[in-house]
């Protein structure tokens, strides 16, 4: 049961990365960030540097999970695999700490009126509509970029790092307690790598658009 299982997380996560990569833009990638123009170049810096870091985070939580798949034959390698979760965690936790950065500069700098104003104007629903994408998730972000609050948009992408950081760090005690978490702590796993990725990527998506 936890083999079909961990079958269709896989399957899952190659058709959501393949979604996003055809979106061309990725995670929270957006180069012109709404503030004065030596800060967006900072902040934009930090973003694409963390947007890195998350796709490897997410790299090495597939090759753990390929772990889990192979386990079938010859039981889990529980030293491969908590070496793929410490890696994933690892660099979660750095695109989380550059986030932190982004928002402490930002909240400094303050925004750029023109920007924010753009970001006021922008046609969410339909833009959603228009690209196929889900409205739910643009909700989410439109709930934030509508408003001009790009700050609490980040803070919000910094909570959704914590928590995935959190997922982590629960499979890895497991591991070290010598046994793989539950079908539910690895759908979740799955699950918050998907939100968060798409979180971002519809923002970087309103962001070239504007």
């Amino acid at each position: 049961m936890k083999k079909r299982m961990v079958k269709l997380i896989v399957g899952l996560v190659l058709v959501g990365i393949s979604i996003m990569y055809l979106h061309a833009v990725i995670v929270v990638n957006d180069p012109y960030s709404p503030f004065p123009a030596k800060t967006s170049i900072q902040v934009g810096d930090m973003i694409t540097d963390s947007a890195s870091e998350l796709l490897q985070s997410a790299s090495e939580a597939f090759l753990f999970l390929n772990e889990v798949e192979i386990a079938g034959k010859n039981g889990l390698n529980v030293g491969s695999a908590l070496q793929r979760v410490d890696l994933a965690a690892a660099r979660v936790e750095q695109a989380l700490n550059l986030f932190k950065n982004i928002i402490a500069v930002g909240h400094e700098a303050g925004y750029e009126k023109n920007r924010i104003g753009k970001l006021k104007d922008f046609s969410y629903g339909q833009f959603a509509r228009d690209n196929g994408l889900s409205e739910e998730t643009m909700n989410e972000v439109s709930a934030y970029l509508a408003k001009g609050n790009v700050l609490g948009f980040y803070r919000r992408h910094a909570r959704n790092l914590q928590e995935l950081l959190n997922t982590l760090q629960l499979i890895k005690t497991d591991l070290l307690a010598g046994k793989l978490s539950e079908n539910q702590v690895l759908w979740s796993l799955l699950q918050q790598y998907s939100s968060t990725m798409m979180f971002g990527n519809y923002a970087s998506l309103v962001f070239y658009k504007i």
